[in-house]
């Protein structure tokens, strides 16, 4: 089972809607001998870590950059709208 840290950050005074949603997922490994790689898919953006390269302490510093800018508008993820 693959641990998992999931955010869901959006800029102060906006509506409760997040302006990106991210999490950092451990893996046992990574095709082509990465540490790591970004995936996005509509709703989310992960990144896949292999377990062992990143420490517990860059990982908290990693999820507070993000949070950061995210919270003040400088990251902004934009799916197209839903159809009916």
């Amino acid at each position: 089972m693959a641990d998992e840290d999931a955010q869901r950050t959006g800029e102060p005074g906006e509506s409760s809607e997040p302006l990106a949603e991210f999490d950092m997922e451990f893996v046992d490994q990574l095709p082509g001998g990465r540490v790591v790689i970004p995936v996005e898919s509509r709703g989310r953006f992960t990144w896949l870590v292999a377990r062992g390269h990143v420490s517990e302490q860059a990982r908290r510093e990693f999820v507070q950059e993000i949070q950061h800018i995210v919270g003040r508008g400088l990251w902004r993820q934009n799916w197209p709208a839903e159809t009916d």
